[in-house]
């Protein structure tokens, strides 16, 4: 049974000597694998949160742009109603001076026509009466067998006439 003891002894110098080993694998450990580990999860997360941080400042300029599309386009529907206001406006306007300046054409038109017919009306009294006072002198001198003068048959032919013309 000493044999079976020595083989399950515990000898101090071999767990002292462990100890140490592990204690200098463990700062070895620590100073090349941990710390950099450590910096290398530290470097990532820091560009994780960057990476959101971008993420984030790139929503909030879409949706600031979106909101600035909106705005423009709503801006740009008012200018469009405005135009369309504007040109029908014209429109209106042109469409009523026409007329206007139709009407203002008709009417000197008009006015022009009268004054011819008031003029012609005048030349063919004038021409009627020439005529009869022509007529008339013929008859009266074949009556009366005289000549009769020229200024007395136009005086007596206008008084007829502004008699018959009073009549009417």
């Amino acid at each position: 049974m000493v044999q079976t003891l020595d083989i399950i002894s515990v000898n101090i110098w071999n767990i002292l000597m462990s100890l140490v080993n592990l204690l200098i694998m463990y700062l070895i450990l620590k100073k090349f694998l941990f710390g950099p580990v450590q910096k290398l999860l530290a470097t990532r997360k820091q560009q994780v949160e960057d990476l959101y941080t971008e993420a984030q400042q790139k929503l909030d300029g879409a949706e600031t742009m979106r909101s600035q599309y909106e705005e423009k386009l709503a801006t740009a529907r008012d200018e469009a109603d405005s135009i369309v206001r504007t040109a029908q406006q014209t429109a209106q306007r042109r469409s009523d001076a026409m007329v206007a300046d139709a009407a203002q054409q008709a009417s000197h038109l008009k006015q022009k026509a009268e004054a011819e017919i008031t003029q012609e009306k005048k030349q063919m009294l004038s021409d009627v009466r020439s005529e009869i006072s022509d007529i008339a002198v013929e008859i009266a001198s074949r009556i009366v067998g005289r000549e009769i003068r020229k200024e007395d048959h136009d005086s007596f032919v206008d008084e007829f006439i502004r008699n018959v013309g009073e009549q009417q």
